[in-house]
């Protein structure tokens, strides 16, 4: 039986309105689950379009009650974080290479916060275990081969799942959904831009779905910069888009009709 792409395709203007018909879509299929989904949208020049702030406000609610994190940051920003730390970017002010050291000695701080004991997505990126205590930079691998001239686009991705430590027999294992990253170039040497395509195993596009996005964005921004290109859009493949872990319907319907409206002041 062939599967009709279109029937599992959502694309949006900008992030909000992205995750907004991915979740409305995951409603209103039959399990609460599309699969599989890609979910897609444009980069914009300015930040300030990126969002729309009634999507987000709604988002940012259902994902923060009951699951409001530690002092007061949004589940939203948390999960963005593990794909992209931001706020460790901006204290690096551009240079790369010290933003890679910031992180690697910030690293066993943030695996002391319990959700990521296992590891952390950007972790992955730029400390992919090897051997023994040896690891590899994935993404500074891929920039400086962009650079050197080698714009092969198989070199242009990072792996994140580790079958030695990765593969178990656990019911329940959370980390890690995401499995590889490629940075795209579209055009002769990038002219086109760039898109970032992420790959999830499984997702779920309330808790987790609006801040993968967020971050990707963000990671696929610094990529593109550092690359010397523009980052043309965001694609996120998932084998299976759920609305939830164990959240049954009747309790977001309420948050479903505020996001169409929303989406209909929009012209979506």
């Amino acid at each position: 039986m062939m599967i009709d792409a279109s029937k599992h395709t959502i694309h949006g203007a900008n992030l909000s309105i992205a995750w907004a018909k991915a979740f409305v879509k995951c409603y209103e299929t039959s399990g609460g689950i599309v699969s599989p989904a890609i979910v897609h949208f444009p980069a914009v020049l300015a930040d300030t379009n990126l969002e729309v702030d009634a999507i987000r406000k709604i988002a940012d609610e259902k994902l923060c009650d009951p699951l409001k994190s530690i002092k007061g940051q949004s589940v939203i920003e948390k999960v963005a974080g593990t794909i992209f730390p931001q706020p460790i970017w901006r204290l690096s002010k551009g240079d790369r290479d010290q933003f890679f050291q910031n992180y690697l000695d910030m690293l066993p701080h943030i695996k002391r916060c319990k959700p990521n004991r296992r590891g952390v997505y950007f972790e992955r990126m730029v400390a992919y275990p090897v051997t023994g205590k040896k690891t590899t930079n994935q993404l500074k691998h891929i920039i400086e081969t962009w650079e050197a001239g080698n714009h092969r686009h198989s070199a242009l991705q990072a792996g994140i799942f580790d079958p030695r430590t990765d593969h178990s027999n656990s019911r329940q294992q959370g980390f890690p959904c995401l499995q590889q990253v490629a940075f795209h170039p579209h055009g002769t040497n990038g002219k086109d831009g760039m898109s970032i395509v992420a790959f999830y195993a499984n997702q779920t596009v309330v808790e987790k779905a609006y801040g993968n996005y967020l971050g990707l964005y963000r990671l696929g921004s610094f990529m593109a910069k550092e690359m010397g290109i523009k980052l043309k859009e965001v694609v996120c493949v998932a084998s299976a888009l759920k609305l939830n872990n164990g959240l049954d319907k009747a309790s977001c319907e309420e948050e479903v009709k505020m996001i169409k409206a929303v989406l209909k002041n929009a012209g979506e």
